[in-house]
């Protein structure tokens, strides 16, 4: 496995040692799509080594490294673009909110549908105003009222969320 940075006094290489076997187990070991390597680089990156020294300590070059520590970077982007995916296709429930209805009332008809779900909204009313404005504000009439049909939705954990399809 890869041992402790040389820069660092003995000391701190002990524990950086002692941290490496508690927290790198054997090389078999993955850390969910990351390689030991790629986990291990990124980890001392947190920490605030620099590419070059771990480089040097690894003996491998700064480019190595480099690349090392970029593939596991996008293999983090993409699994949080996966979660954010995963968490768009949990159970979902939506608010219809159809053509002539003020904007205003739109946040009574989501809290209400959540109330009768016995789920608790993360959005309060101000909130629902902002997101309807900003993702729907073609939808709304200079009258304050919807012209077109306008989807909110909102899973189980209370996550709410502008669902309509193509442009209002």
């Amino acid at each position: 496995m890869f041992g402790p940075l040389n820069v660092l006094g003995s000391s701190i290489q002990e524990r950086l040692t002692e941290e490496s076997e508690s927290k790198f187990p054997s090389s078999n070991t993955r850390y969910g799509s990351l390689t030991d390597k790629q986990f291990h680089v990124l980890s001392l990156r947190l920490r605030g080594f620099s590419q070059r020294e771990i480089a040097h300590e690894l003996k491998m070059s700064r480019a190595s490294v480099s690349m090392i520590e970029g593939r596991a970077r996008k293999k983090i982007e993409e699994a949080k673009q996966t979660l954010k995916m995963y968490g768009l296709i949990q159970t979902q429930h939506t608010v219809t909110i159809k053509p002539g209805v003020r904007l205003l009332e739109i946040p009574m008809l989501v809290l209400k549908e959540a109330d009768r779900l016995e789920i608790h909204l993360r959005s309060n009313m101000v909130e629902i105003l902002r997101l309807v404005k900003s993702r729907a504000g073609e939808c709304l009439s200079s009258d304050g009222r919807t012209n077109k049909k306008i989807v909110l939705s909102f899973n189980e954990r209370g996550r709410l969320s502008f669902k309509s399809h193509g442009k209002c």
